[in-house]
């Protein structure tokens, strides 16, 4: 979900690209003052975002089908509904499966996911 929640964000920002300027010139260069707590939430927020574009990296190697996929299931959980579907996505469940399979191995080799064997 943190991935997701990034790539709306970034799809968002870069819409509002096209119509408004990031800043406003008299304000350009003021910092809000800010305490300890939002520094570590700015940092954690950092973090996550570095993360997410590591994610972006492996779910572009998917084909459209896959990608369809994930992004349908990942609206319906954010929704928390099953209502959103996708044409491209062809069998829902099962392009969804086969997609986490693909990005599985991906999210391990870039250190996003750890292995733990129990013994």
């Amino acid at each position: 979900m943190t991935w997701y929640r990034w790539q709306i964000r970034q799809s968002h920002a870069e819409t509002l690209a096209h119509f408004y300027r990031p800043e406003d010139r008299t304000c350009r260069g003021y910092e809000t003052p800010s305490n300890a707590d939002d520094d570590a939430e700015a940092a954690y927020q950092w973090a996550d975002d570095r993360q997410s574009e590591q994610v972006q990296l492996c779910v572009d190697m998917l084909p459209a089908e896959q990608r369809a996929a994930i992004s349908t299931s990942m609206r319906n959980k954010e929704s928390g509904r099953s209502v959103w579907s996708s044409g491209r996505a062809g069998d829902q469940h099962a392009t969804y499966q086969a997609a986490k399979e693909r990005l599985f191995p991906m999210l391990v080799s870039r250190h996003l996911v750890r292995i733990e064997v129990v013994a």
